[in-house]
């Protein structure tokens, strides 16, 4: 998207974003090894684009993931986040990582940071603003925020503010319970309606239309990454994983334990053994830690002679809210509640096909919400 150029760039001129030259592409998981991405995106530009590709090519037919729609094509659909299709342009990462990058940004625009909580909440306060509700007590329940931007993965927080919205209208109209007040039939009973259908919209994206992934961490002993050929792929016959990157290959990267790689699981994975019950969550990430490594054992085999080492340290991270199968579907980027100085961004916002990729999505929509925040003080 044209509207996020002059964002990299001013982000790449802070020292904040470097340009990632590795060598990129398609892994087969059943014997069609390595495909470079330029030898992907010249030949899907025929037709059928890089999924097109890979079902002609010798993958294995019973690995090959079926495409799902286009709503949920950043996961699980042979070309994670549209990687190697994206590749044809510059490729950028945050320096000295993708974690460091918010605070930076924050950093730089003079604006104050709260880590180590969680927001668990926020209500509307009758006098104007906002009080929000954090874990650890790190910020005064009594303090007031001017206006609000919630840019979360997780719809239902937004949902929630939506309700306490709705909540407070309702006493300040005198009813005792929100269907009395839609029951009115007035035009403040039309918006309490509108703004009820939006928080309950909200909670169904994320009760059921979030797609999680599981991130593992693998290091490995030193000398492990010098016969593979590739430094990020994509991986469309794998149903265990389907990113693999090698984090010593980007730029400002900083040495860790051994040499570092990333995985990224499939959705399908993530699903089947988070919906177990008959497990605890520790549990659950030793099993999936136990499916990556052999995975990536097995694909990256053939550089190693058939053998492939054990990595040496392993950490598990959960992202239960990774993608969407389905969003709000709006024509819009994002939400914008003007009385309430509330504005909502994120990847679920708008129709799934209208962005390449779920951080485009999530970019432009933040830059929708934050210039929209940004209006209510230029109005005066």
């Amino acid at each position: 998207d044209p509207r996020l150029v002059p964002v990299f760039h001013m982000l790449e001129q802070e020292g904040l974003l470097a340009e990632w030259k590795g060598r990129f592409g398609m892994l087969g998981s059943s014997g069609g090894g390595f495909l470079p991405s330029e030898i992907v995106t010249t030949s899907s530009s025929g037709g059928g684009g890089v999924m097109g590709l890979q079902q002609a090519t010798d993958l294995g037919e019973d690995n090959v993931t079926s495409p799902p729609s286009s709503a949920a094509s950043a996961t699980d659909a042979g070309d994670f986040c549209q990687f190697v299709e994206g590749s044809r342009a510059t490729t950028f990462v945050g320096v000295p990582s993708m974690t460091k990058l918010c605070p930076e940004i924050c950093r730089i625009a003079g604006i104050e940071e709260i880590n180590d909580t969680k927001l668990i909440g926020a209500s509307p306060k009758k006098e104007g603003g906002w009080s929000l509700r954090v874990e650890n007590e790190t910020v005064d329940p009594e303090d007031t925020f001017d206006a609000l931007v919630m840019a979360t993965h997780d719809p239902s927080l937004a949902a929630g503010a939506i309700q306490q919205i709705v909540r407070a209208e309702v006493v300040a109209g005198g009813y005792a319970e929100v269907e009395d007040a839609i029951e009115a039939k007035d035009d403040a009973s039309l918006v309490l309606n509108r703004l009820q259908e939006i928080a309950q919209s909200l909670q169904r994206v994320r009760d059921n239309d979030k797609l999680p992934v599981y991130a593992v961490s693998l290091s490995y002993p030193d000398g492990f990454s010098n016969p593979i050929k590739f430094d990020a792929v994509s991986i469309p016959g794998s149903r265990m994983v389907q990113f693999l990157v090698r984090e010593d290959s980007k730029p400002g990267s900083i040495p860790g334990y051994g040499e570092m790689w990333t995985a990224i699981t499939t959705s399908q994975l993530a699903s089947t053994i988070l919906e177990r019950r008959d497990i605890s969550d520790d549990e659950k990430r030793h099993a999936v830690a136990a499916a990556v490594v052999e995975e990536v054992g097995q694909l990256v085999a053939p550089y190693h002679d058939g053998d492939a080492p054990e990595p040496i340290h392993i950490d598990v991270k959960r992202w239960g809210a990774a993608f969407c199968s389905q969003g709000l579907n709006l024509k819009e980027n994002s939400i914008f509640l003007a009385p309430w100085r509330l504005s909502i961004c994120g990847d679920f916002i708008r129709d799934l096909s209208a962005h390449s990729n779920p951080l485009e999505a999530a970019a432009i929509s933040g830059l929708e919400a934050g210039e929209r925040t940004a209006s209510l003080w230029a109005q005066g």
